[in-house]
């Protein structure tokens, strides 16, 4: 016979368990915009205001019927351009890709989008003999309906015959290791992607926010990043997330604003999740991003 207090350690473990399960599945859908403004003297004057919906990590979740209720909160952001940070879809054999082209191709019907990879895309890419032409297929969709696929390249964009630059770097494998960060130096993205030309506004998509330091040495003036999930949970009141998809326990960077010298970094907590569908205190993010145009030279 179970003695008293084990069975009642047995009990409270499975209600404790029960009530978190059934929070973080009402969590899941609870989506939110989180606004940021990005004060820089780089910023051309045609570019004041322009504001930049930032989306990551959807890993094919909806939100409404064909994601109806998230296009229309980025709706009401009035972005002039969508950026797609990676992880949108699920690397695995029996996981459809139709929810995230689905997404794709609504929002590029009414703006510019560019969509970078992440970790999962890239994990497609680089094992055909598991997926197939999967990948292929899937970028193929996309730029059939407008969706610019950035693959370690730079983007000019202009305004107003002004202009900033759009850069997005595919991380090698090595970079998305569990339990250890290795080092990333200023050349593994130049080898990358080039050297970053720092008289002009420069944004960088990169999916892994581990490197921050190296993105802003390489001269990422804007970083835009997720992966994190915003740490799955977050502690109240100290707001910290608990834990990353590579397990590091309390990660320096976890969801929201940082910065290095005059290097901004925006950490989505993203909108989804695959294999522990677990957020507690850790709401889905859109992030709507408005550049200001600066003449002085505080950056901060």
């Amino acid at each position: 016979m179970i003695p008293f207090w084990i069975g009642g350690f047995i009990l409270a473990a499975v209600i404790f368990t029960v009530v978190v399960v059934l929070a973080s599945r009402r969590e899941n859908k609870k989506l939110v915009v989180e606004r940021y403004e990005i004060r820089s003297p780089k910023i051309p004057e045609a570019f004041d205001d322009f504001r930049i919906v930032f989306l990551t990590d959807l890993h094919c979740s909806e939100f409404g019927e064909e994601n109806r209720e998230l296009i229309e909160m980025v709706k009401k952001c009035r972005p002039h351009m969508i950026l797609a940070g990676g992880d949108m879809l699920i690397s695995k054999e029996d996981k459809s890709i139709e929810v995230p082209l689905k997404l794709m191709h609504q929002l590029a019907e009414k703006y510019p989008v560019y969509y970078a990879d992440g970790n999962h895309e890239l994990r497609l890419m680089r094992n055909e003999e598991i997926f197939g032409v999967r990948y292929k297929e899937y970028i193929h969709e996309l730029k059939e309906y407008g969706v610019w696929h950035m693959s370690n390249e730079t983007v000019i964009l202009e305004q107003e015959g002004q202009f900033i630059h759009l850069t997005a770097v595919d991380l090698e494998p090595k970079f998305y290791q569990r339990f250890r960060i290795p080092e990333m130096k200023q050349e593994d993205m130049e080898q990358a992607v080039g050297k970053a030309f720092r008289d002009r506004f420069q944004i960088l998509l990169a999916h892994n926010p581990n490197y921050f330091e190296t993105y802003a040495q390489w001269g990422a003036d804007l970083v835009l990043a997720g992966h994190f999930h915003g740490g799955m949970v977050r502690i109240p009141k100290i707001n910290r997330g608990v834990i990353s998809p590579q397990f590091q326990l309390f990660p320096k960077y976890d969801a929201g604003e940082f910065h290095i010298g005059n290097s901004t970094m925006i950490l989505s907590r993203g909108l989804g999740n695959h294999s522990i569908k677990l957020r507690l205190f850790n709401k889905p993010e859109i992030s709507c991003i408005t550049l200001k145009s600066r003449r002085d030279k505080t950056w901060h």
